[in-house]
């Protein structure tokens, strides 16, 4: 699925907010990742984009994982991300 569609979806159905241009981008970056490798850790994630710091891709995160658009889960000592198709 391309990722502008994970985008283009109505944000009132969810309750998540409109983005900023900059967070659009962050945004973007996260579900690229995402989207190559399906599952990823978040300090695989911090590591692999220094451009942001890590409460502004902790804070993405977390609204990409409350509007449904990632799956957030704790592994041990360790967040990992998952694309919501490899969880269905």
């Amino acid at each position: 699925m391309p990722t502008s569609s994970l985008l283009e979806s109505d944000p009132d159905i969810h309750g998540c907010e409109r983005e900023s241009p900059q967070s659009d981008i962050l945004t973007v970056a996260i579900l690229d990742h995402l989207n190559e490798q399906t599952v990823i850790s978040m300090d695989t994630l911090v590591c692999l984009m220094p451009q942001y710091t890590w409460s502004q891709i902790f804070y993405r995160i977390d609204q990409l994982s409350r509007c449904k658009k990632i799956v957030l889960r704790r592994h041990r000592f360790e967040y990992m991300l998952f694309s919501v198709h490899f969880v269905e």
